[in-house]
């Protein structure tokens, strides 16, 4: 049985890595970049430095975002006719029977709600040097802080800009970083059970709860079966097991089936679909998928040799792999990997042994009738939402990003400063019954891959966080170095 996963403590672990405050204190929080105990403020440092950070890149910066102030959006669907009412007509002028009104059902859909502060700073250390020994010409070889992510994540400046002294545009680009974990957690586990009580923090229903078979009218509480989506629960049972019936190649084949059976009988036209999972899983489900794909359905007559073409599947194997797809009754669907996506150990079910994991695959509708998409993001906007309460309130320390996404404020003590972001996203998957998810696969790498997540078994770091500032002899202290 899958375990709730309890992202409080995801933000109890970034909060406490990021020191959350809500308010200056008067004591700022180290380290600083460059200076005195700065952990770049060393002498003859390399110009390049190179990050180790695994990025949370997967399905959430595929999906497009669009701006809405809408607290309660309704979807509206036909979900089909009730049945006519009135007998045959016996003579040419009897009355006729009346056909049955339309079905209908509505969705709605929920914000969620992050909140964090940068680390509190003080004003007047900002640009120090120990001396013309310390470089502020750094550059990073490999970005540590994922920029694409399709705009849900804020426009920082680029992150050499925070090796050149500029401390608060650095504490900023940390906190972006904690959003990235956030955000690509919660796509798959959010529940709005996790919300907190005055609504501090919450959560949008993640793609565990979309895609999914409890379907009701928003205002009636009716339940709407026809906009449930397929789920298949493989049983635990290995990915490349092709001695059972059916196999993960059968399963994903008819899974894809279903949904499209469902787009093109509800004339939807050309519909795009994705299917995400965690990467481990996918060289696994290669491995067998050829095999299983090249033979599946044939009748080999009696006595016909029956071997199978070993270097034309390494050829459609490698060619999967390097395109990232599965072919599916001739169709290349599009694979994305993503490492958010939970994952059961042998500590969560006891048919898992060591080094093996199980997880789960989705299959999501991207886009249906050539090209309107059908998941996506949707962000509160801040620039039309809140501006005439800021210009009417005259708030000068409150400001918004990324046209309205973000919305910023700081506070001060003297010269001590935090800056604090929130952010109000919630997913929106218009076609539920257009998706579908294979439950519970379970496989075995030889090696498990790093994880992105701190509060992931596989996630590692190391490294320091603080630098001792050199020691000088000086006139006022001959003996002794400060």
């Amino acid at each position: 049985m899958k375990k709730t996963v309890d992202t409080s403590e995801l933000m109890t672990a970034l909060s406490a890595i990021m020191g959350e405050k809500d308010a200056p204190t008067g004591t700022p929080s180290t380290p600083y970049y460059h200076g005195p105990n700065g952990i770049f403020g060393m002498y003859g440092l390399e110009r390049s430095l190179i990050s180790t950070r695994v990025q949370p890149m997967g399905f959430a910066d595929q999906i497009p975002v669009v701006a809405s102030t809408d607290m309660n959006p309704m979807f509206g669907y036909i979900t089909g006719f009730r049945a006519g009412t009135g007998a045959r007509p016996t003579n040419v002028c009897d009355n006729s029977p009346t056909p049955g009104p339309i079905k209908t059902c509505v969705q709605t859909a929920q914000f969620g709600r992050w909140s964090m502060s940068t680390r509190e700073l003080e004003l007047t250390r900002i640009g120090q040097s120990i001396n013309r020994a310390e470089f502020f010409d750094l550059q990073i070889l490999n970005d540590p802080l994922v920029t694409a992510m399709g705009g849900i994540f804020p426009d920082m400046p680029s992150e050499t800009a925070m090796l050149l002294g500029r401390e608060i545009v650095a504490r900023m680009i940390e906190l972006g970083v904690s959003l990235q974990e956030w955000i690509s957690s919660v796509l798959y586990t959010g529940n709005p059970a996790n919300n907190t009580v005055g609504g501090g923090y919450m959560e949008f229903p993640g793609l565990d709860i979309l895609i999914g078979t409890t379907k009701v009218d928003a205002l009636t509480g009716q339940s709407c079966p026809s906009l449930a989506s397929y789920i298949y629960n493989f049983g635990y049972r290995m990915a490349n097991d092709t001695g059972m019936n059916p196999t993960i190649v059968h399963v994903v084949t008819n899974a894809l089936r279903q949904v499209k059976h469902n787009a093109s009988r509800m004339n939807f036209g050309s519909t795009v679909w994705a299917i995400v999972m965690r990467e481990n899983l996918f060289y696994e489900l290669t491995n067998v998928w050829p095999c299983v794909y090249s033979t599946s359905g044939c009748l080999v007559p009696s006595g016909v040799d029956n071997n199978v073409d070993v270097m034309y599947n390494l050829q459609f194997r490698d060619a999967m792999r390097v395109g990232q797809y599965l072919l599916v009754d001739g169709m290349q669907v599009p694979v994305i990997f993503d490492d958010a996506i939970f994952e059961d150990t042998p500590t969560d079910n006891a048919t898992i042994k060591p080094g093996q994991y199980a997880s789960d695959i989705y299959i999501i509708p991207m886009t249906v009738r050539g090209g309107t998409p059908v998941t996506f993001w949707q962000t509160f906007d801040y620039s039309k939402g809140v501006a005439p309460g800021i210009s009417d309130g005259k708030l000068s320390n409150i400001f918004w990003t990324d046209a309205g996404r973000y919305l910023w404020n700081y506070d001060f003590k003297n010269t001590c400063i935090i800056h604090t972001c929130r952010f109000q996203p919630r997913l929106i998957l218009l076609t539920p019954h257009l998706a579908c998810r294979i439950t519970n696969v379970k496989y075995q790498p030889i090696e498990h891959t790093r994880d992105s997540l701190i509060t992931q078994p596989y996630f590692t770091d190391g490294g320091v966080f603080y630098r001792q500032a050199p020691k000088f002899y000086s006139d006022w202290n001959p003996t002794t170095p400060a």
